[in-house]
């Protein structure tokens, strides 16, 4: 049986051990530990310092590159799309500051821009009133929906595909405007068109869009969002649409170049809906960071490409073909003179690494 002496015993021990722990980290041990650590911190703020003073140096030259190719891009896209009427397409949380410099690089290229529609966050949200829907798509060359039913082909992102393609039904002339004017009426969309204060207005139906996305990267999109999750149904929706309408389509966002460490690398839900879709992803262009000079002038090459049948994936996300598409024809009427580099036939190189923003 232990007894009261065993116990003493014991705790003494334990008192002595502490007192020798306490005795060699004061003594001995301490300065050997202590410049241990002293070397280890060190190291690590040296180490930081170099990160840092390498980061800024990156940046600044990123930043210098991203200049250069603005200053450039100009000329690289002039000719493109001379004289195409490009219509604009803001879907809700379109950044407005990429869309005044795409519509800039859009004249660059010798195009018009002859209409831009907003589209309101309650047309994608299921506000829409199926009704006034299906009275404004009711004279309109609605494309099938996914059951092929009438009711499928009055979506919200229907009817706004056979009204931005100007897609009347027969002896139905300009039943596509009407519906826009509808739409606009109920809030859901806003339409600027060009020189909309002259005295004649061209309101004919644009040759290319330019879908520009936002408001929804794969950060956004967790699939118990059920929200987010609609309203990217009828963003694609929307694509599917004009792709059946036969309209030339390139889908744009940003968020790659500044997003490329959060989650899914910063790419737009919409662009990445594209490319996962074998049967979009070759009917439809896309281009994933906008927010880059050669994003910018991406989107509008790649709108040339369209009208010559020709779809490609460019940018720095996953599943990019190369960071920018090779340069179109140019739509000259004069003949190019000597010394300039033939046209490429193909938006996408052999070698994509080889490809360089214009």
């Amino acid at each position: 049986m232990v007894d009261f002496r065993y116990h003493l015993v014991s705790l003494v021990a334990v008192f002595i051990a502490l007192a020798i722990g306490i005795v060699l980290g004061a003594g001995p041990l301490r300065e050997g530990i202590s410049q241990r650590l002293d070397d280890e911190v060190a190291e690590l703020r040296t180490e930081r310092t170099e990160l840092r003073s390498e980061l800024d140096v990156q940046s600044r030259q990123a930043s210098a590159k991203d200049e250069a190719v603005d200053l450039l891009s100009p000329r690289g896209v002039a000719g493109t799309l001379n004289g195409i009427r490009v219509g604009l397409v803001l879907l809700p949380g379109a950044d407005r500051n990429h869309v005044a410099q795409l519509e800039d690089r859009v004249a660059d290229a010798g195009g018009t821009l002859a209409v831009q529609v907003e589209v309101d966050q309650s047309f994608e949200a299921g506000d829409a009133d199926p009704e006034v829907l299906a009275e404004a798509g009711s004279r309109l060359a609605l494309p099938e929906g996914d059951g092929g039913s009438d009711d499928d082909a009055s979506g919200p992102g229907q009817v706004l595909a056979a009204t931005l393609a100007g897609a009347d039904r027969e002896g139905e002339a300009g039943a596509w405007l009407a519906a826009g004017e509808r739409l606009r009426d109920e809030g859901w969309i806003d339409v600027e068109w060009q020189d909309a204060q002259a005295p004649v207005t061209d309101r004919r139906p644009p040759e290319v869009l330019l879908v520009v996305g936002g408001g929804l990267s794969a950060a956004e999109l967790a699939p118990e969002d059920d929200a987010a999750q609609d309203r990217l149904a009828v963003r694609e929706e929307l694509v599917e649409g004009l792709v059946q309408l036969d309209v030339p389509l390139v889908v744009a966002a940003a968020g790659t170049e500044a997003g490329a460490l959060t989650e899914g690398g910063g790419q737009d839900g919409l662009v990445s809906a594209v490319r996962d879709d074998g049967a979009l992803r070759g009917e439809v262009s896309t281009v994933d960071d906008l927010e880059g000079a050669s994003g910018r002038a991406a989107a509008v090459l790649a709108l040339a490409w369209e009208l010559q049948d020709e779809s490609g994936h460019y940018g720095l996300g996953e599943d990019a073909q190369s960071p920018v598409p090779a340069p179109p024809p140019l739509r000259l009427t004069s003949v190019p003179g000597t010394g300039q580099e033939p046209p490429a036939s193909d938006p996408v190189p052999a070698d994509p690494a080889s490809t360089t923003a214009p």
